[in-house]
């Protein structure tokens, strides 16, 4: 059984940072706490939350408190295409492998040893899946959380796209929780899609995200759209606002896709968070990309979710893969697209061309 103590103090100096879960800030009627773990000493602690408190709470890796605004509009941002962006980078399925998405942004640029953003007015793409599986979930959410904050002040945009495990942990199903966030729940006495529930920081952070974003002409999504898809709803924005409207925190969501063909097709394995026919012989063709991209006036699609060992490109560049593999925590790529050429970015920051051959 493990013990659980509560306490308002600050924890001391000596625990090691890696050793915090959190901070969880939650809001009340009686304002702000903040809530961590420590998964080595099993025990938990909270502290009223406010500006002035924030800067006494124990050091976390990368949880930077001068970054967060506790009256930040969550509201889910209308859909945007952005054009003239001069250079992107983009990864996926970090999966809470933490210290190897920091190795790749920063060797490829987006980052200095510090973690502060260092990409001026470029856009960096996370495609999805930052949570589960790995041991660093935390650490990797607020990073990117502080990140966007920068970049928005340099004229330049984090894009952090919702994945399939993104909406797995709202909706509560935590099959794939790495062990440590198991002693997490536990100390802090609560269910873990509940550190991300609605009353939470994070948690509405998250619920504004987007599923998909254009840049430059390029539809970023974690999966994929499907011919199905696209048929029944061609512009990505309504995807996203159909998402968000219906399925995110959906009180029974057996109900809703059961009584509409079109929310079942946008949950299902035809949707935009788990489809994978683009890398199946059988279910994809040419002539299927073709019709996806005239509906929706897209000139390619960049997709996580289906893992390969580098970044790669299929049908001459209009569909790529930017699941590298990070989740096994020692290898990956990014994806660098700038002044209309397209390269692999390695963890030791070498560019490759990312070949224009039809690998499929």
């Amino acid at each position: 059984m493990l013990s659980l103590s509560l306490v308002l103090s600050a924890a001391a100096d000596t625990v090691p940072p890696a050793a915090l879960d959190g901070p969880y800030l939650f809001y009340g009627e009686e304002g702000v706490v903040a809530r961590w773990a420590n998964t080595e000493e099993h025990t938990a602690e909270q502290q009223a939350y406010t500006a002035a408190t924030a800067t006494t709470l124990p050091h976390f890796t990368t949880f930077r408190p001068e970054l967060v605004d506790l009256d930040r509009d969550f509201s889910p941002l209308p859909a945007k295409q952005y054009t003239g962006v001069s250079k992107i980078v983009a990864l996926s399925d970090i999966h809470g492998q933490f210290e190897t998405g920091r190795k790749l942004l920063l060797a490829n640029g987006v980052i200095d040893r510090n973690n502060n953003w260092t990409f001026g007015t470029g856009h960096l793409v996370v495609v999805g899946d930052i949570f589960d599986r790995g041991d660093q979930v935390t650490e990797t959410l607020w990073l990117i959380y502080n990140l966007q904050v920068q970049a928005t002040a340099a004229g330049g945009m984090v894009h952090f796209l919702l994945g399939n495990h993104e909406t797995m942990v709202l909706e509560g199903d935590d099959r794939y929780l790495n062990a440590k966030y198991r002693i997490t729940t536990s100390l802090l006495g609560k269910f873990y899609h509940e550190l991300y529930g609605p009353d939470t920081h994070l948690g509405r952070w998250l619920r504004s995200l987007p599923l998909a974003v254009e840049i430059n002409g390029t539809v970023f999504i974690h999966g994929g759209l499907s011919r199905e898809v696209v048929r029944e709803v061609s512009d990505i924005g309504r995807i996203n606002q159909l998402y968000h409207d219906y399925l995110i925190d959906a009180e029974d969501m057996n109900e809703v896709i059961s009584e509409s063909p079109r929310m079942n097709l946008l949950h299902g394995r035809l949707g935009p968070l788990w489809y994978r026919g683009y890398f199946s012989k059988n279910t994809f063709t040419e002539r299927d990309l073709e019709y996806v991209l005239r509906k929706t006036s897209a000139d390619r699609i960049v997709v996580g979710h289906t893992s390969f060992t580098a970044v790669q490109g299929f049908y001459n560049n209009r569909i790529i893969a930017v699941d590298s593999s990070i989740k096994f925590g020692s290898v990956g790529e990014v994806l660098i697209l700038e002044d209309g050429a397209a390269y692999r970015g390695t963890i030791t920051g070498q560019r490759i061309p990312l070949s224009t051959e039809t690998t499929k």
